[in-house]
């Protein structure tokens, strides 16, 4: 009897560890659009019209959607367009984090929010149309933070010293002592 509730509880033991680490899977997976499907609104809104109060978000937008790299000097991000039998949906990348993700399609958009502000998710759409499919892209807007851009002029890059050596000041050579001369010795002439 007793090997039985041993093996029971060993059994409850291994049950419970598979879900407790499953569980920490989740929590470690990134966010992405399968299991956040957008906050839908109405009319065609830009990072200014979604930012919290108080808050200055800048705006990359990517008019047509597609395949690629676009940067506006500060933020690039890679786009991946995808047609499913849903409509279409992107991935997406980036080099700086961002707070919001507007994806307009037929009259009305989704916003994807992240807080904390990620670098890249997957399979977001446009707002469901009367079709009962997702609506066709008409534009991305990626929203970012104006506090991570550094003010205007900032040097980007540290400064550089001269390439040239500063020259070293001329001094005349030391001068040399001269020789010591020579006596000359006066020799006798004969006259004869």
């Amino acid at each position: 009897m007793m090997e039985m509730h041993t093996s029971t509880r060993r059994r409850v033991a291994i049950v419970v560890a598979a879900m407790a680490g499953a569980s920490g899977l989740f929590v470690a997976l990134p966010a992405s659009a399968d299991s956040n499907d957008g906050e839908l609104v109405s009319g065609n809104p830009g990072c200014d019209d979604v930012a919290p109060e108080g808050a200055t978000w800048i705006e990359l937008k990517v008019e047509p959607p597609e395949d690629g790299e676009f940067s506006d000097g500060t933020l690039t991000v890679n786009v991946d367009v995808s047609d499913t039998d849903d409509g279409q949906v992107f991935d997406w990348d980036t080099n700086s984090g961002v707070d919001a993700v507007i994806v307009k399609g037929g009259p009305n958009a989704n916003v994807y929010f992240y807080d904390p502000e990620s670098m890249g998710d997957t399979g977001l759409h446009a707002p469901v149309n009367p079709s009962g499919k997702w609506a066709g892209l008409s534009h991305i807007s990626f929203c970012y933070d104006k506090d991570d851009v550094p003010p205007p002029g900032t040097p980007t890059t540290k400064p550089t010293s001269p390439t040239t050596a500063p020259t070293p000041p001329t001094t005349a050579p030391p001068v040399q002592p001269a020789p010591p001369a020579t006596p000359v010795v006066a020799q006798p002439t004969f006259t004869g």
